[in-house]
């Protein structure tokens, strides 16, 4: 009996296959680093970075709206406050 192994990119597990029946054999699950606690506190510190843009992001995002709402309103009331033309079609040229 032939076993093959196979590496899984996402976990770099490893399973070992059997070609005939096509089933799992073997699974090892991928050993797992401790991490320092320093890395720890600087992913943390990353993080909090990343709290800041969003917030930043989120508050510009509700400027722009803003912005665009006035706009809009704006160029409502332009329309409401001109006359209507007396040519609206083509047709009524004669």
């Amino acid at each position: 009996m032939s076993v093959f192994e196979v590496k899984c990119p996402m976990c770099k597990g490893s399973l070992w296959i059997d070609p005939a029946t096509c089933k799992v054999v073997e699974h090892k699950s991928p050993d797992q680093q401790k991490t320092d606690f320093k890395e720890f506190l600087k992913s943390r510190e990353k993080g909090v970075a990343w709290d800041d843009k969003f917030q930043k992001a989120k508050e510009e995002e509700k400027k722009r709206k803003a912005e665009i709402e006035q706009k809009f309103k704006q160029a409502k009331d332009l329309t409401d406050s001109k006359p209507d033309d007396p040519f609206k079609s083509p047709l009524d040229w004669d």
